[in-house]
């Protein structure tokens, strides 16, 4: 028996093209990011600066298209933006909640501050590993993707709450059922960042998909989710300039290459944690 809450969405859901979109995120999205994400690491390093806007841009166009999309079908089946959620509720809880996610995130933020003071060259290679040619790195790539993560807030919230949660909610028969659908989809649309992040952003689809259960307003995870993507990817943008180029693959050095370096007359290299103080994971 569908829930009361969910009924409006029987006809959607039992729809050819609710189908058909639901396959769209399923497999153009994940497709999407690995063959970008594949382009920028057989390319040069660093990434030209036109070269990620480009990518910014497709981005930022691919994801609008997709909500305009979502939202036309929806009002085939007689469904407006507030019956996926874009809209405040209860409009105390809604702040409140909101309030608190950047509570948490100034937390954590903090947390991973005090973790990279006492890392190494080695530590935040590897922190940055994935993402060293996506993130941002000087004031004009850090403008955009700020559109970027404001793009992915408010519409990855959209599709994969407001629609989706409703969408798997209705054949299954619970809204929290369909959460967890919905969570799964958002982990593979990160596809790109390897199974660790597939399984990161699967949690915090789990949590954002919890928020907005709760609340029932997409406003706190579309806030939060821009904050944690401009957050991470500046800091890491940071992180990744402090370090330099990428290194070139080849023979680990000997003892006494490590202690004079490859050349016994270039200068030593600087500490990359010296100027940088904090990052994260890559941006969701």
């Amino acid at each position: 028996m569908t829930p009361p809450a969910l009924s409006p969405w029987r006809p959607l859901a039992h729809s050819w093209e609710g189908w058909a979109f639901c396959l769209l995120l399923a497999g153009v999205v994940p497709f999407h990011g690995v063959f970008a994400y594949g382009r920028l690491k057989s390319g040069p390093d660093p990434v030209p600066t036109a070269t990620k806007l480009r990518l910014y841009a497709t981005i930022v166009v691919m994801e609008w298209a997709l909500v305009v999309l979502a939202l036309a079908i929806a009002f085939r089946h007689g469904l407006g933006p507030a019956d996926l959620g874009q809209g405040l509720a209860n409009g105390r809880i809604t702040l409140a909640t909101t309030a608190l996610g950047f509570l948490a995130l100034l937390i954590l933020t903090i947390f991973n501050a005090r973790q990279i003071r006492h890392a190494g060259r080695e530590e935040l290679e590897a922190t940055v590993q994935r993402a060293r040619k996506f993130v941002p790195v000087g004031r004009t790539e850090i403008a955009a993707f700020a559109v970027v993560s404001l793009t992915a807030g408010i519409c990855e919230e959209l599709l994969y709450r407001g629609w989706l949660i409703h969408f798997f909610g209705v054949l299954l028969g619970s809204i929290w059922a369909g959460m967890v659908v919905a969570a799964i989809f958002f982990g593979l649309g990160h596809a790109y960042q390897g199974r660790n992040g597939i399984a990161a952003t699967g949690v915090l689809g789990l949590v954002f998909g919890t928020m907005f259960v709760l609340v029932r307003s997409l406003v706190p995870g579309q806030v939060l989710h821009a904050a944690i993507d401009l957050v991470n990817g500046t800091l890491a943008g940071g992180i990744v300039k402090g370090l330099g180029t990428e290194p070139p693959a080849g023979p680990a050095p000997t003892a006494g290459q490590e202690q004079r370096g490859a050349d016994p007359e270039s200068p030593p290299r600087q500490d990359p944690t010296s100027e940088q103080s904090s990052v994260s994971d890559p941006p969701a």
